[in-house]
């Protein structure tokens, strides 16, 4: 049997005999499903069931799927379980059990996320419907541009103006993200830039952004590199396209990246800097968006499931489906509309080998997807509750609507009463909310990764690596993936399955894996009890614990440039004095790994390694 299906088999008997219901057939369906339809029943089917469990909390009546024989209106496959949530027509009870809901979510979620790639069919499904999308966003990008909403161009240009006046050049600081590149330079490749787009001039100069120093723009020497190339001028018919590629995400669909272009990387970094600043820090916007802290929304969440008086809005396939157009008219009074315009890619290759114009802003793998889409829909939601409640916009207004918005990326909370009309609004403006991810009637909620009913947490623990193969052949990836696995079962009270996990790391490693209380780096058990194999080092005053920690294998990447080794330089001194204007980095401070050479993995290593625990 392999190790996913004991994984299930071993939490659900675990389940049983905490929660006190028989699951002896429960077991042989999941022997016997995992036999004949292999990883798909744990991945994409058992999903399924909790999905509309969640969907029968919410509507007051479960619906079972067709996957799933039934008794009544219940399934059979966690009838001990589900006959505590609903009775036998399958209407919600009036005092469901709570630890029955945590753990149907728990069996049937287990393994939903793990990383594995989708089927080719699948993800020629996924290219259709990224084509659909922007099929749909150039027919309404007309519509939408010349749309009358007063209201919506009234909180646009009283918010966006004062949030993002006039840009200094000086407040944007470009540099690399940490992403590959759709031109596919290595780190310190791409800082020796090559290439600058023409249509950068007016706002991302190429004196300003791409060399070090004035200098060595005007000296004709400095702009060739050691190669004896200069840089050169791209036209619009010339300029890269993001490379759109599939990620695993879960196997029912992958999830759709677009890695963008060095340059274009480059100049996205400082806008994203820019903005989440502002934002963060505004008075018309710190209430409300949020891009580093999760812990409000998860708290707004679980109050929410006590009182219903918050829902919570999960918008589907939210990057998208942020069309241009909409983000023209929405930031047409801003200071940064120029900016916006200029750091997006125009086209896109896909992987059937296809090349689309794009319609929407920019794809999830732009610096600037989650803050333009968060920005998005803080205005649509501003400008519904304006509309619905009949208010002339204002900065007083907009501030004292700002109280009951709550927007983190594509997580939306707010008021109950304005759900059906603001559900409408978006999609009014090509935005699509998924309703199977929305609660406002029952007392289930979730939003930014925390799940709770009536107040308390119901979020399973997941599966994250694939575990088919042999412990023996396991990467590191795998292991250290296992041992997250295997603490977070323990943390949550599953210690049966746990165990099992724990013999499977061992197996990995070939030896005895250490316990301790607490947390820290290598392979390692969390108890709440003990800590073993420990020794206490009289030089450092503390104990020790000998584990075992997977080290990159760092290979050299070598900077080509002069160009591009002070372009690093210069880019760590100013980076850190426009965060900190007190903080300037010599020069002589900078080692030579800093900006002449560095690393990258190339793979993993084991090691013992002594490490510090208390």
């Amino acid at each position: 049997m392999e190790i996913p299906t004991m994984l299930s088999m071993e939490l659900t008997s675990n389940l049983a005999s905490v929660l006190g219901w028989s699951a002896t057939r429960d077991l042989l369906v999941i022997k016997d499903r995992c036999k004949h339809e292999g990883l798909s029943f744990l991945t994409i089917t058992l999903p399924i069931l909790s999905d509309a469990l969640e969907r029968g909390l919410e509507e007051g009546r479960l619906t079972c799927p067709t996957s799933f024989s039934r008794h009544g209106a219940l399934p059979r496959f966690l009838g001990g379980l589900f006959k505590r949530v609903f009775s036998p027509s399958g209407v919600v009870l009036p005092e469901p059990c709570v630890d029955s809901i945590s753990a149907i979510r728990q069996i049937c979620r287990f393994q939903k996320k793990l990383r594995i790639g989708c089927s080719p069919s699948r993800e020629r499904s996924a290219t259709l419907r990224f084509k659909k999308v922007e099929e749909e966003l150039f027919h309404v990008s007309t519509s939408l541009r010349v749309r009358e909403d007063f209201v919506l161009d009234s909180v646009s240009s009283v918010l966006w103006s004062q949030v993002y006046p006039e840009v200094d050049p000086e407040d944007l600081v470009c540099k690399h993200g940490p992403g590959v590149t759709a031109d596919r330079k290595s780190a310190n490749g791409r800082l020796s830039i090559d290439y600058w787009y023409d249509r950068f001039e007016h706002t991302f100069p190429v004196s300003l952004h791409a060399f070090h120093n004035f200098g060595a723009w005007s000296d004709q020497e400095c702009i060739s590199n050691d190669s004896g190339h200069t840089i050169r001028e791209l036209g619009v018919s010339d300029e890269i396209p993001v490379r759109v590629v599939f990620v695993p995400k879960t196997l029912k669909s992958p999830r759709v990246i677009a890695i963008e272009p060095s340059s274009m990387q480059y100049v996205q970094q400082s806008m994203m800097h820019y903005m989440v600043t502002r934002l963060e820090s505004h008075p018309l916007t710190r209430n409300s968006v949020r891009f580093s802290d999760q812990s409000v929304n998860q708290s707004l969440a679980q109050s929410a499931s006590i009182d219903r008086r918050l829902a919570t809005i999960d918008m589907s396939d939210a990057s998208d489906r942020v069309s241009l157009s909409l983000v023209q008219r929405i930031f047409r009074s801003s200071g940064i509309i120029e900016y916006l315009e200029d750091a997006r890619s125009l086209s896109a290759d896909l992987p059937d080998g296809s090349n689309v114009v794009l319609s929407k802003y920019a794809s999830m793998g732009s610096a600037l997807c989650f803050p333009v889409e968060a920005c998005v829909f803080y205005t649509l939601l501003l400008s519904a509750l304006h509309t619905f409640d009949r208010v002339r916009p204002s900065t007083r207004s907009i501030k004292r609507y700002s109280r009951l918005i709550d927007v983190y990326g594509d997580d939306i909370i707010i008021p109950v009463h304005y759900v059906d009309f603001v559900v409408g609004y978006l999609e009014s403006y090509a935005l699509k909310v998924n309703e199977g991810k929305s609660f406002r009637n029952s007392l289930f909620r979730e939003s930014c990764g925390g799940d709770f009913f009536n107040g308390i947490s119901v979020k399973p623990v997941y599966v994250r690596e694939d575990f088919t193969s042999l412990p023996t052949t396991w990467t590191p990836n795998q292991v250290m993936s296992a041992v997250s696995l295997a603490n977070q079962l323990y943390e949550a009270g599953y210690w049966k399955v746990c165990q099992y996990v724990r013999d499977l790391v061992e197996t990995a490693v070939k030896s005895r894996v250490p316990v301790c209380q607490f947390p820290g780096s290598g392979v390692y058990f969390s108890s709440r009890l003990s800590t073993t194999q420990c020794f206490y080092n009289r030089r450092l005053h503390g104990w020790q614990q000998k584990r075992v920690v997977y080290e990159p294998v760092k290979t050299t990447d070598r900077m080509h440039s002069a160009a591009g080794a002070f372009n690093k330089c210069f880019s760590i001194t100013r980076r850190h004095t426009s965060e900190d204007p007190t903080f300037l980095k010599p020069l002589w401070d900078i080692t030579y790994q800093d900006f002449e050479s560095s690393v990258k993995r190339g793979g993993f290593r084991p090691k013992r390694r002594w490490i510090n625990v208390s």
